[in-house]
């Protein structure tokens, strides 16, 4: 029992943390720096000779396709921007859940520890290999923090040359990559490197800021925090793109794009994994009830997923809207055009109806009398069936105690509505207090309930109601 307690609480952990990650996520991919305007905005110029300290420019120019690198277990690679170096190890991998522990043989980038990998070692390490910098044309681009959207290739490794490392690692050119066999069984902790790079364009633009005789990273927003890694929000303008400016540009705008969709799909893919984990987990003990139990759990999984993917969507919705000026424009502008109607529209309305009521009075009724008013069609209302019964009394002293009154003036007014008793119908006396209750411009969520209680004190249902509030206010 103990066991099944703590598997139900680390799902109920688990499914809260990915539902609150992907929410995290979504809202910030939304919100991420637009590194496409900013590339977009920026000065183009033909010559950096002239240009003025922090200066956001672009330039485009020739670049160097005999760019050599320096590697690790590889002499040298030819003409690449950047070139990433993947190291794996062929080991076991143990996944566990409320089914149980699963057990699979893969290659990872890294070793698991666990039972299964003692024994086992991993010698390489991945890694990225860059210059100190770059040169577009006559600029000079630090390479510090520099940011590609171009599309890495798989380096063949037939046309590489293993330094002296790694030829004394062991390593060995097989197919894609460089391989090491350590003669375990099943190739367990076997290893192998491969590599990938960005070639060297012909023309490349750079986009980013003025500073030092070279182009350096400008940090536009102060990206920090564990969702903004994982989104890969760094806030960052410093981007060397192959091609003209134009063509730079519709490079950066489709990376931004396939960015933010990636992250709108895993995240709402996570968000409703995460639903179904935490239903499912709340829910776990019903597995035990005959009969319904194994039906329930899973019905309220599914229950969870849709919760889950539902928070999402919504979270998703939100964060867009909200990242969009334009959008934000043009609701604020409804609203105030809406407003301004409604708000013209409903002056109107209480114009009217004050001008009725000093009509029938013979004069301008001050905010106390109307509420005099409202308490006297009120008593007449409860009591036009004879003695009060208690809920009808409970509205009335409601509105006293709101008023204040004290028991002489409240006397006072119950005497004026004893010479009125008679004088109208029920069904007018409701109009007058609907006409009372909208005197004064507004009707209060209170006022509401007394007339709803009033109307059906006679026997007139909400739908009534409101057909008479709407005719008092259009006549």
């Amino acid at each position: 029992m103990a066991e099944r307690k703590k598997k139900k609480g680390n799902g109920i952990l688990f499914g809260l943390a990915m539902i609150g990650l992907s929410i995290g996520a979504l809202w910030k991919n939304e919100h991420r720096y637009d590194y496409y305007k900013a590339a977009r905005d920026t000065e183009p110029v033909e010559s950096v000779d002239r240009l003025a300290r922090d200066t956001l420019f672009s330039h485009s120019g020739a670049m160097d396709q005999g760019l050599t690198l320096e590697g690790v277990y590889v002499t040298t690679f030819q003409g690449y921007l950047e070139v990433d170096r993947v190291a794996e190890v062929y080991a076991w991998d143990r996944d566990e859940d409320d089914d149980g522990v699963r057990w699979s043989k893969k290659w990872m980038s890294y070793l698991q520890n666990n039972e299964r990998n003692r024994g086992l070692e991993k010698k390489f390490k991945s890694g990225t290999i860059a210059p100190p910098a770059y040169r577009v044309a006559d600029l000079r681009v630090e390479a510090d923090e520099i940011q590609f959207v171009d599309p890495a290739r798989p380096i063949p490794p037939s046309g590489l040359t293993l330094t002296r490392l790694g030829t004394e690692q062991g390593l060995v050119l097989q197919e894609d990559h460089f391989y090491l066999a350590k003669g375990h069984p099943e190739q367990l902790g076997d290893e192998r490197v491969s590599y990938r790079g960005i070639p060297v364009p012909e023309t490349a633009t750079y986009f980013g800021k003025w500073s030092g005789g070279a182009g350096v990273a400008h940090q536009a927003e102060v990206e920090k925090g564990f969702i903004a890694g994982v989104i890969q929000d760094k806030g960052i303008l410093h981007h060397l793109v192959a091609g003209s400016r134009e063509t730079a540009l519709a490079s950066i705008g489709k990376h931004l794009a396939r960015l933010k969709m990636i992250v709108r799909i895993v995240g709402l893919a996570v968000c409703t994994l995460g639903g179904g984990i935490l239903f499912a987990s709340l829910t776990r003990l019903l597995v035990f009830l005959p009969f319904f139990g194994p039906f329930l759990n899973r019905v309220t999984g599914w229950l969870g997923m849709i919760f889950g993917f539902s928070l999402g969507l919504l979270t998703l919705a939100i964060a867009f809207v909200t990242s969009q000026p334009w959008i934000l424009g043009g609701i604020a502008a409804v609203v105030a055009v809406a407003g301004t109607f409604l708000g013209r529209n409903a002056a109107r309305k209480r114009r009217r109806i004050q001008r009725n009521v000093a009509s029938t009075l013979g004069h301008v009724p001050s905010p106390e009398e109307l509420k005099e008013l409202e308490f006297i069609q009120l008593w007449l209302l409860a009591s036009g069936n004879g003695a009060i019964n208690p809920d009808e009394q409970a509205h009335l002293d409601r509105l006293i105690r709101r008023n204040a009154w004290t028991p002489g003036k409240v006397s006072e007014l119950t005497q004026r509505a004893e010479r009125e008793r008679a004088a109208t119908s029920d069904r007018e006396k409701l109009e007058a207090l609907v006409r009372y209750s909208l005197a004064d411009g507004r009707i209060d969520r209170k006022e509401l309930k007394n007339l709803q209680s009033a109307a059906a004190w006679i026997g007139v249902d909400r739908k009534d109601l409101r057909a008479l509030m709407t005719r008092v206010q259009s006549v």
